[in-house]
């Protein structure tokens, strides 16, 4: 079961998953070997995401950074953030993503989701 420990106002969730790939940065500080994943981006806030893949990863007990390279409307956004849980959906898992940006990548991220929700593209929870 997941706790929702947010404190955000506001939490995104797309109509339609936005496909793109992430990497594992690194495991308890240990770096990991730069390969792919293929994820879908199932909603989004300022400091955190959800995402899933069809890969389990030992959240509970471990450090795991990932790095991801996504388009959300128009400008790509280079984001790295931390597994903070994970759970199983059907047949992929679902993970909670805090994210670490700079300030100019967060004001990028609220104009893209600005763009998104003025598309109809998201819905606001």
């Amino acid at each position: 079961m997941s706790i929702n420990n947010r404190k955000e106002p506001f939490r995104y969730t797309l109509k339609e998953p936005i496909h793109f790939e992430i990497y594992i940065l690194s495991i308890n500080g240990v770096n990991a070997p730069a390969k792919p994943i293929q994820a879908e981006l199932c909603d989004i806030s300022r400091s955190g995401c959800q995402l899933s893949f069809p890969l389990s990863l030992p959240v509970e007990n471990n450090d795991i950074r990932i790095g991801m390279n996504m388009l959300l409307f128009e400008d790509p956004l280079y984001m790295e953030g931390t597994l903070r849980w994970g759970q199983e959906k059907n047949t992929s898992w679902h993970y909670g993503v805090q994210l670490e940006m700079q300030d100019r990548n967060q004001d990028r991220l609220s104009r893209e989701m600005r763009m998104l929700a003025g598309q109809g593209k998201i819905i606001v929870k």
